[in-house]
C-alpha cells in the first residue's frame, strides 16, 4: 500500500512541473510572490512578534532562491516565445519528436513541376470509412473537425493559418459569456500513435485559458502513456474509430455534408503549413518529402505513409 501511495503522490505534478508546462507569466508570478513573502510579508510581520525575527533569516534566502530559479524560468520561455512568435506554423500532423522530421528541411535534389493531381472523381469515397479519415491530408482534417462540431449546433472556431499556441479549434458553449471558450481541440493527423507530449501542451494551453475541458483528435491513435495524462487532466481522446462512430451517429444529411466538405477537390495532398498553398512532391537525400510551390516558400513536410504518391 506504501509503495502504491507513493506512486500516486509521484504522478501528482508539482509546482516545477506546473512552471514547465505553463507560459513564462506564470513563473514569473511565482518569483514575485517569494520576493514578496521574503522581503515584505516577513520583515512586517516580525515588527508585531520579534521571535520571527529566526524565521526571517532562513526564509528569506531559500525566497530569493526560489524566486531566482522561476524567474530564469519565466525568462527562458519568455525569450523562446518571442524567438517563435514570427516563425511559420509547423503542420500539426507531425511531431516535434517524429524522426522523419530531421530531413524535412535539407534542400531538395529533385522536384516534381507539377503538384500531384487532384482526385479523379472515381477515386473520391461515396461513403465514410477509417480509410477516409487516414487519407484526408492535416488542413483539411482540421476543417472537417471544426465542422463536425459545427454539425452537433455548437459554435466554434478554427484557428488562423500560422503559430496555434497548442490548439486548433474553440468551441463556445457559455450563453452567459460567449466570447469565452469553453473547450479546447487539438487535431493532429499523423501517421503514428500521439505520444503525451503534445497532450501536456494542450494541458498547458486549458490552464492559461481557463478552459473546462479539452478535445484531442488523431484518427491513428494515442500511447497508453497519452491516455493515461489525458485521462487525469479532462482531456478527452479520440482516435479514427471512435471518430468514426461520431460521424454515422448524425443525421444523413449531416454525414453527406461532412463527406462532401472533407473529400473537395484534392483532399490528399497536404496544405503548405506557412503559406496554405498546395504542396508538391520532391525527392531529397532522406527520400521523398512535400515541399510547398511557391516559389518565395520554404515549407516543407514528411511524407506521411497512408497518402498515396504521384507516380
Amino acid at each position: 500500500m506504501a509503495r502504491r501511495r507513493s506512486r500516486r503522490r509521484r504522478k501528482d505534478p508539482g509546482l516545477l512541473d506546473e512552471a514547465l508546462q505553463r507560459d513564462w507569466s506564470f513563473s514569473a508570478a511565482i518569483a514575485a510572490g517569494c520576493l514578496v513573502i521574503g522581503f515584505v510579508v516577513l520583515p512586517l510581520l516580525t515588527l508585531s512578534n520579534p521571535h520571527l525575527a529566526l524565521l526571517t533569516t532562513v526564509v528569506r534566502p531559500l525566497a530569493t532562491l526560489l524566486a531566482a530559479g522561476f524567474g530564469l524560468i519565466a525568462l527562458a520561455k519568455l525569450v523562446r516565445a518571442r524567438r517563435a512568435a514570427p516563425s511559420s506554423r509547423l503542420e500539426p500532423a507531425i511531431a516535434a519528436e517524429d524522426p522523419l522530421d530531421a530531413g524535412v528541411h535539407e534542400p531538395f535534389l529533385i522536384a516534381s513541376s507539377e503538384p500531384l493531381p487532384a482526385d479523379p472523381g472515381h477515386d473520391r469515397p461515396g461513403e465514410w470509412s477509417l480509410d477516409v479519415l487516414h487519407r484526408i491530408e492535416w488542413k483539411r482534417f482540421e476543417d472537417l473537425c471544426c465542422a463536425y462540431y459545427r454539425e452537433k449546433g455548437v459554435a466554434a472556431e478554427t484557428t488562423a493559418l500560422g503559430p496555434d499556441g497548442g490548439v486548433d479549434i474553440r468551441l463556445f458553449q457559455d450563453a452567459a459569456q460567449p466570447s469565452k471558450a469553453t473547450a479546447l481541440v487539438q487535431c493532429k493527423a499523423h501517421n503514428k500513435p500521439i505520444g503525451v507530449k503534445p497532450i501536456r501542451e494542450l494541458r498547458g494551453v486549458m490552464a492559461h485559458e481557463n478552459a473546462e475541458k479539452a478535445f484531442f483528435m488523431a484518427p491513428v491513435g494515442f500511447t497508453d502513456e497519452a491516455r493515461a495524462f489525458a485521462a487525469a487532466n479532462r482531456i478527452t481522446l479520440l482516435d479514427g474509430k471512435l471518430f468514426l462512430a461520431m460521424i454515422e451517429r448524425l443525421p444523413e444529411s449531416s454525414r453527406a455534408r461532412l463527406l462532401a466538405l472533407a473529400t473537395a477537390g484534392d483532399w490528399t495532398t497536404p496544405t503548405c503549413p506557412s503559406c496554405g498553398d498546395r504542396m508538391i512532391a520532391r525527392e531529397g537525400k532522406r527520400g521523398r518529402f512535400w515541399g510547398c510551390r511557391g516559389y518565395r516558400c520554404n515549407g516543407t513536410l514528411p511524407m506521411r505513409g497512408e497518402v498515396p504518391m504521384a507516380g
